[in-house]
């Protein structure tokens, strides 16, 4: 692969990293957000892992491509987030989307199959809890009572 490539996908990777560690920040302050009903809590508690597992084939894709790249984009862990709301979340998984779907074209051409299917999994992870948190913002059904125009 040629140098220029290589350096790309090593920006979008080290990118989607510090999007990942900030995610996780995000997913512990919603977890603990006693605001949030507990079954976002708990969706959020499971996303955090789920999180933390991406996180890691990123950080040895980083690796695999130049050794210390993830000590080098590590972000320090102790760094305050504001209380997150759905909102929040929403805006969290549209980032990583973006940042999944900004990968792909990379990762096909530097023919790292085993990264790509990480990734593409990733993306569709991060497309349900998009639509589950989509559907969670949606105003309720129009009611089976609501009078309908004459025509």
């Amino acid at each position: 692969m040629d140098a220029g490539p290589r350096a790309i996908l090593g920006i979008r990777l080290a990118d989607a990293y510090r999007l990942e560690q900030h995610g996780l920040r995000v997913l512990e302050s919603l977890v603990d957000n006693p605001q949030l009903p507990p079954d976002v809590r708990d969706r959020a508690d499971m996303h955090r892992v789920e999180t933390a597992v991406q996180l890691a084939w990123i950080g040895r894709a980083l690796e695999a491509l130049r050794p210390g790249w993830s000590e080098r984009y590590a972000t320090q862990s102790g760094e305050a987030v504001r209380p997150q709301l759905l909102p929040d979340w929403v805006q969290l998984e549209r980032r990583e989307i973006h940042a999944y779907l900004a990968l792909m074209p990379y990762i096909r051409f530097a023919g790292m199959d085993g990264l790509g299917a990480d990734c593409s999994a990733a993306l569709d992870l991060q497309r349900s809890v998009l639509h589950w948190l989509e559907a969670l913002q949606d105003p309720s059904p129009v009611e089976s009572t609501q009078a309908w125009p004459s025509a």
